[in-house]
């Protein structure tokens, strides 16, 4: 019995430090608001399909908001190459997180349709700036990974 019980916290406890490590190296993955440094730590390419699926349509492949059905629509899509540029220099994961996916974000508008699936898989810990930890879906940590590896140089 006592075996059993043991064996039981063990899995448990690998189950929820699992999140927390890399996909490759065993390494400590960064599940806060993603920034350049970490960018390196966290695989782009889920976050790439996901955006090339996704997103492209309205924003662009590049992000500038130039995709083939923004035209279309109502209001355009915004150039989200700028954000970081139009946020001090800081990318603004949380409201890239309250825009896709309608979290935690005051108005709770709900996730835009083209994320209905992608966001229902596994969860991870994500850091808000507040210091709060929000469990996230970890399709849209990819997204935003992603989102912010789009962000032009300051320089330009």
């Amino acid at each position: 019995m006592y075996i059993k019980a043991l064996g039981v916290a063990a899995l448990m406890t690998a189950t929820a430090c699992a999140p927390f490590w890399g996909k490759k190296d065993g390494t400590s993955r960064a599940w806060f608001a993603p920034s350049r440094s970490s960018l390196d730590q966290v695989d782009l390419h889920p976050g790439a399909e996901a955006y090339a699926a996704n997103c492209a349509y309205c924003h662009g492949d590049t992000g500038l908001g130039d995709g083939p059905l923004g035209a279309d629509l109502p209001v355009a899509p915004p150039d989200l190459t700028g954000l970081a540029l139009a946020n001090g220099g800081v990318f603004p994961a949380e409201r890239v997180m309250e825009t896709i996916h309608g979290y935690p974000g005051k108005f709770h508008r709900g996730s835009m349709p083209e994320f209905g699936q992608e966001l229902k898989g596994p969860v991870v810990e994500w850091r808000a700036p507040s210091g709060e930890i929000i469990m996230t879906p970890e399709g849209l940590m990819d997204v935003v990974a992603y989102v912010d590896s789009l962000q032009a140089d300051e320089d330009i």
